[in-house]
């Protein structure tokens, strides 16, 4: 089964998580943004999204509107640079190199997503290069990943476009989800680990457990635990590759829920998820084919919903690169 590439959010959320465990960032160590985002060599968005899944997991507390701390509220804060407290981060060894298109590809996933509720826009690559301080590769490679998911396209031109996210777009990913995902769910079984379907399983009673005090990068962990990882690792590869421009619906509430548009006061991710786990559990393929089904067919009209709330409610942001 091939790894899915984990996102710079991600690997940062790790990394910071592993350390303080370990006691490489002592409790009290003083967190901010910006400081954080340039030792790492990263843009703030995912280090914003790890700060919130540290928070919604109790390792660090908000202390201002700016500020975070390691550790539980009324720990003694450590009053040291930066560099000097997480001189011991594991992550600060690793080429800065290799994050390459991760390091802005968060934030401007974040941008195109809310972009395409409003209907098409054209980007541009080389000042979307000038805009974020990169070279004009790197900048394709961003847009590279995001034609992959379905978020943006080429035309013969070799210009890119958002792909518009309304509503027709967003029923049809949906009917072509349901469509395979059972299917592929089903080929998927025999080639997931027991002890990871497992892990998967805690981390949704985990998250039904704190709902709704759970971030949006959690909820889309728990998104990719079953429509990646899950759906993904069947041996039919051409499948695969037909469902990845359908994952923009993934993205679209990883970058609406709680903050653009308010956490339901029931989320049905977490019993449908694990309705479908219980059938992998037991080896039964038609089972979690049907629960599968039956959640991204639940799942539709919420996200149609979101979305156009989001489009009555605001507008385009402007940016130099959309044109």
């Amino acid at each position: 089964m091939e790894r899915r590439k984990e996102t710079l959010a991600h690997r940062i959320t790790r990394g910071l998580r592993t350390a303080i465990a370990g006691g490489e960032i002592a409790p009290g160590t003083v967190l901010t943004e910006q400081p954080l985002a340039q030792l790492l060599g990263a843009s703030r968005e995912p280090v914003r999204t790890a700060i919130q899944a540290l928070i919604a997991e109790g390792l660090i507390h908000r202390a201002g509107p700016r500020g975070y701390i390691v550790g539980p509220a009324g720990v003694a804060v450590l009053r040291l640079p930066l560099a000097e407290s997480l001189s011991g981060l594991a992550l600060l060894q690793e080429p800065k190199v290799s994050f390459a298109w991760q390091v802005l590809y968060d934030e401007v996933e974040a941008r195109v997503v809310h972009r395409a509720f409003f209907g098409r826009a054209r980007i541009n690559e080389h000042e979307l290069a000038r805009h974020y301080g990169v070279g004009r590769t790197v900048a394709r490679d961003v847009l590279s990943r995001l034609e992959t998911l379905g978020m943006v396209e080429k035309d013969e031109a070799s210009r890119w476009s958002v792909v518009p996210l309304d509503e027709r777009r967003v029923r049809e990913l949906y009917e072509l989800r349901a469509l395979l995902e059972p299917v592929a769910i089903a080929g998927a079984m025999d080639h997931i680990a027991p002890e990871a379907l497992a892990a998967m399983s805690v981390r949704h009673a985990e998250g039904l457990a704190r709902y709704p005090d759970i971030s949006a990068a959690e909820m889309y962990g728990l998104e990719v635990d079953l429509h990646v990882t899950c759906v993904g690792a069947g041996p039919n590869r051409e499948l695969s590759q037909a469902l990845l421009r359908s994952h923009c619906v993934l993205t679209l509430s990883k970058h609406t829920v709680g903050t653009r548009v308010a956490k339901p006061p029931r989320e049905g991710l977490f019993e449908e998820h694990l309705a479908v786990f219980d059938a992998m559990v037991r080896g039964d393929r038609a089972g979690a084919s049907a629960a599968l089904r039956h959640h991204i067919l639940a799942s539709e009209d919420n996200v149609v919903m979101r979305a156009d709330l989001v489009r009555r409610e605001g507008s385009p942001e402007p940016a130099s690169f959309f044109g």
